[in-house]
C-alpha cells in the first residue's frame, strides 16, 4: 500500500476527506437522485473496507473508487425495482458544492444540469473529465472502456451539449 497510516480509521478518514464529494457527484449523475447517491457513495466506501485492495499510487486509488460507484451506480439503475418506482427528478442541481466546496452561482449549477439531461454514456464521460478532472486514461480505466472511446464520446457529448446551451454559453 503507498499510504503510510498508522491505523485504519486515519485511513479511512483521509479516504472519505478525499472523495466522498467526487463520488456523490459521480453517483448523481447516474442516479440524479442525492438521497440515492449518497447511499450508493456509502457503499463503495463499505466495499473498499470489505475488499481491503492494496492500491499501488493515488491514482489506482481513484480509479478503483470511481470504477466501484460506477458499477454500484449501474447496477442501481438497471434494477427493475429502481426503473418502476423512481420519480422523474429534472430539477437543477441546487445547492451542490463545486470541488471547492463553495456553493456555484456562475451559471456551473444550469451547465451540470445540461450535462445530466444528456445520454449516460456522455454524461458520465463529461462529468469526470470536467468536474473531476481526470485524464482520458483514467476514465478509460474506471469505465473498462477503450481510451478512443472515451474521446469520441467526450467530443459527441460536447456536440449535444453545445446544442442546448445554443448562445448561451461557449462550450
Amino acid at each position: 500500500m503507498y499510504h503510510n497510516y498508522s491505523s485504519g480509521d486515519e485511513y479511512f478518514r483521509y479516504i472519505l476527506d478525499t472523495y466522498s464529494d467526487a463520488l456523490i457527484r459521480l453517483c448523481y449523475s447516474y442516479v440524479k437522485n442525492m438521497t440515492d447517491a449518497e447511499d450508493l457513495a456509502e457503499d463503495t466506501f463499505c466495499e473498499l473496507v470489505r475488499s481491503s485492495p492494496d492500491f499501488d499510487s493515488a491514482e489506482h486509488e481513484k480509479a478503483w473508487l470511481f470504477r466501484v460507484a460506477a458499477n454500484k451506480c449501474k447496477n442501481h439503475v438497471m434494477s427493475a425495482r429502481i426503473r418502476l418506482s423512481a420519480p422523474l427528478d429534472e430539477q437543477i442541481i441546487e445547492n451542490t458544492p463545486d470541488t471547492r466546496g463553495n456553493m456555484q452561482s456562475d451559471g456551473t449549477e444550469y451547465i451540470r444540469d445540461k450535462v445530466l439531461s444528456l445520454p449516460e454514456k456522455y454524461r458520465t464521460v463529461l462529468h469526470l473529465y470536467y468536474f473531476e478532472e481526470m485524464s482520458l486514461e483514467n476514465i478509460a480505466s474506471v469505465l473498462r472502456i477503450p481510451k478512443a472511446t472515451v474521446g469520441t464520446r467526450l467530443a459527441r457529448g460536447r456536440n449535444l451539449l453545445k446544442k442546448q446551451l445554443g448562445d448561451e454559453f461557449d462550450v
